[in-house]
């Protein structure tokens, strides 16, 4: 690797606004070679699990934050006290994001159908309720969907690699992987009248549109305030325009160097185009704008 391309290499925002990621990333690569779980500790000072050497683990342990613009907006938008969810949970970056964020005045649920990964992510929950400042979390193994039932999940051959690319796939789908039975439930059922939502992280590999139907009375009840979801083609796609139907505004997320950046999602984009996007659907836009204008990366 030439010079130059190391000092690309660690020009991000990860080690300017914390600078001892650097050592950690340093020192990561001499404990944890060989080891197929380790555990390192988040920016906001929780313990965290993870695979060693997938993605998100790996993520996690050279920049100390997996989906750091994600992240960044999860933390401003959602306030002490508010119930929280985590749509396809994973080992529980956000989740863990979200407890901290809401404190323990609040509560989040977080979904994980995988049950290999859930394990995980129980794993970390344990550790986290001894945490005086998180909140409450309850694990659920359900699959949100359209329909209350049992389905299938695919793990594709990458998902050694990659364990965020489970997908809850229908009868007869051709693809090939490992597959699991799992539980399909509605989001309505969760969340019974009249809670609310502060915010719903929303990360299901092409399932997006499904858990929104399976939540079409929490969203025209106006019982969720904050969406962010990531979605696999470009605005606007049917899931901006379920959300927008039922009176959300749609904005894309995006970063610069100096912090999180929210734009109108109809222009041009702010991630390269081999990445999924992400984007804000908000009840009340202008909150959102003041929340996330500033510049800065509170989560560092």
């Amino acid at each position: 690797m030439s010079l130059a391309a190391a000092v690309r290499g660690l020009a991000k925002p990860h080690y300017l606004f914390r600078p001892s990621q650097l050592v950690r990333r340093v020192l990561s690569r001499r404990r944890h070679g060989g080891r197929d779980r380790v555990t390192v500790r988040l920016p906001w000072g929780m313990p965290i699990r993870c695979f060693a050497g997938d993605a998100i683990g790996l993520s996690i342990q050279q920049l100390g934050v997996f989906d750091l613009p994600v992240a960044e907006v999860l933390w401003r938008l959602a306030d002490p006290g508010e119930l929280a969810l985590d749509v396809g949970a994973n080992i529980g970056q956000m989740t863990a994001l979200l407890a901290r964020r809401v404190g323990p005045a609040g509560r989040v649920i977080a979904f994980e159908p995988n049950a290999g990964v859930r394990a995980e992510l129980a794993f970390n929950v344990d550790a986290w309720r001894a945490d005086p400042a998180a909140a409450p979390i309850d694990v659920s193994a359900a699959a949100l969907s359209d329909h209350d039932g049992y389905g299938e999940l695919l793990m594709p051959p990458s998902f050694e690699w990659n364990r965020g690319i489970a997908e809850v796939v229908g009868p007869g789908d051709p693809r090939q992987g490992e597959r699991q039975r799992i539980q399909l439930a509605r989001l309505d059922t969760f969340v019974p009248q009249p809670a609310e939502v502060g915010v719903m992280k929303l990360d299901v590999e092409g399932h997006e549109s499904a858990v929104l139907r399976g939540a079409t009375a929490l969203l025209a009840d106006r019982r969720v305030r904050d969406v962010v979801y990531e979605d696999h083609a470009r605005y606007p796609t049917a899931v901006s325009q379920l959300l927008e139907n039922l009176g959300y505004a749609v904005l894309a997320i995006g970063a610069t160097f100096w912090g999180p950046l929210i734009a109108p999602a109809s222009g041009p984009s702010h991630v390269p185009d081999w990445e999924s996007p992400s984007y804000l659907a908000t009840r009340e836009p202008e909150r959102a704008r003041r929340r996330l204008t500033s510049r800065g990366w509170r989560i560092l």
